[in-house]
């Protein structure tokens, strides 16, 4: 079986080597992963995501080594009988060329189609989130291990469903990146996010208002700071929602998610302060406006156009 003389040429021949290397390490990763059950968080963003990269610029080097050479040829530069991107199937080494180039192409879209699964669903994974940027991600990740959504993973509140919100996610990610690489990311990680997708659209796909109990009682352990560290039970009995379901989300701490009900504020960038707050029935269309009972810590109205207005959601109490 012989190629075609364009091939012979030293980009090409790197080409090909960057591409058989890689597509052995991917072999060797996957073996390794799946067959081995090894938990290693390296491994998988060397399988899908790291050793495809390398694999696809070693198969786009052959072509372009391709391209030059039979650029020199064309030129007589190089002396060859060869014609230059004249196909005849009649002549072996075309049709031998044609058959190799088919065979990698399937093979390529079919591993790209798998890596590219592979690749979506572990960078959407808690290993990525938590473990891959350990040094950035530590004390958040060893919080979330102990918390209540310790079984919810990272991207289903930070990123949520659609595909714009995981562009944007990505996109945002590789600015992380690059301040991770070059260590300028802030210590700790800066509160509140301002980019957070809205909470009706990640919190409330599980948390429904509609389904918020009466009371609750919560039991809250503490321990003393005496000699002997006495233990100490504060029970609290939580109004959550109305005493009759009828009034739906009129009454109760969540008062505020009811669907007909928003609630707008200014607040400073740590949003601890909160100056001037709008509460809108959009059943009525009535708007009642509070501001904070020192006047010299209200914004004047020229200065709370250009601030930015929040709609409250869960974020704004259950963050603190």
């Amino acid at each position: 079986m012989k190629l075609p003389r364009s091939y012979f040429n030293y980009i090409s021949y790197l080409g090909t080597i960057t591409a058989l290397i890689a597509w052995f390490a991917i072999i060797f990763f996957i073996i390794q992963i799946n067959f081995f059950a090894l938990e290693n968080v390296y491994f998988d963003l060397y399988a899908y995501i790291v050793t495809p990269a390398f694999l696809v610029i070693g198969l786009v080097l052959i072509p372009v080594g391709m391209y030059l050479k039979g650029r020199k040829i064309k030129k007589g530069l190089i002396i060859s009988d060869d014609k230059l991107l004249i196909i005849n199937l009649r002549d072996p080494k075309t049709r031998n060329g044609i058959f190799i180039f088919s065979i990698v192409t399937v093979f390529f879209i079919i591993f790209t189609i798998i890596g590219s699964y592979k690749g979506f669903h572990y960078t959407e994974s808690v290993e990525f989130c938590g473990k891959l940027c350990h040094k950035v991600m530590d004390p958040e990740y060893t919080a979330y291990q102990h918390s209540p959504h310790a079984k919810v993973r990272c991207a289903e509140c930070h990123v949520g469903e659609g595909a714009d919100f995981y562009v944007k996610s990505k996109m945002s990610g590789m600015r992380q990146v690059y301040k991770y690489i070059l260590g300028t990311y802030p210590r700790p990680i800066e509160t509140p996010i301002a980019n957070l997708r809205p909470a009706r659209e990640t919190c409330e796909k599980c948390h429904w208002p509609q389904k918020f109990y009466t009371n609750k009682i919560r039991n809250e352990k503490y321990f003393l700071s005496d000699s002997a560290n006495t233990e100490w039970d504060l029970i609290m009995k939580m109004r959550i929602g109305a005493d009759h379901s009828s009034l739906g989300n009129t009454e109760g701490i969540h008062w505020h998610i009811n669907p007909k009900v928003e609630i707008e504020y200014v607040a400073d960038n740590k949003r601890q302060s909160v100056p001037w707050v709008k509460y809108k029935d959009k059943s009525t269309g009535k708007e009642y406006i509070f501001t904070d009972n020192d006047t010299a810590n209200v914004p004047k109205p020229d200065s709370l156009k250009k601030m930015e207005h929040r709609i409250m959601d869960c974020m704004d109490c259950h963050n603190r």
